[in-house]
Order: structure tokens, then sequence, then C-alpha cells
């Protein structure tokens, strides 16, 4: 057996949160036009679609490589 730094990622060592960079999902964003918080019911990530619950302006996410999520304006 390979020693423990060898080997690959245990279950408690996967990237999370920002460390995912592209890869990276959400569960809410804050609308760029309105400021309203949007909570998402299934998580989002890079090249999805989402739009805003209160102003009704879609738009594109765009996560960059360091999990860093913009909205363009669609």
């Amino acid at each position: 057996m390979a020693p423990p730094h060898e080997q690959g990622f245990d279950e408690d060592e996967k990237k999370t949160g920002k460390a995912l960079g592209v890869k990276r999902k959400f569960d809410e964003f804050e609308c760029p036009a309105c400021s309203a918080n949007n909570p998402w019911g299934e998580s989002f990530g890079n090249n999805d679609e989402v739009l805003c619950n209160w102003c009704g302006i879609s738009y594109k996410a765009v996560v960059d490589d360091e999990g860093e999520l913009r909205l363009k304006e669609l």
C-alpha cells in the first residue's frame, strides 16, 4: 500500500468552496441590479442561467479559476 501522501484524496480531503475553482456551485446570489438576495432551489455554477426573483433580470453565472461568482446580464 502506498504511503498516505501518495494516495488519492480521502473523502474528508475533497476540495470545497473556492478550491473547486470553475467547478464551484452556489445556492444563492445577490442581484447586481437590485441587490436582492435570491435563494436558489438547486445549486448552479459556471455558465448556468439564473433569474432574479425580484426584478426579473436574467444573468449568466461565470465562475473564475478562484471560485468567484460573477453575473453577466443576458
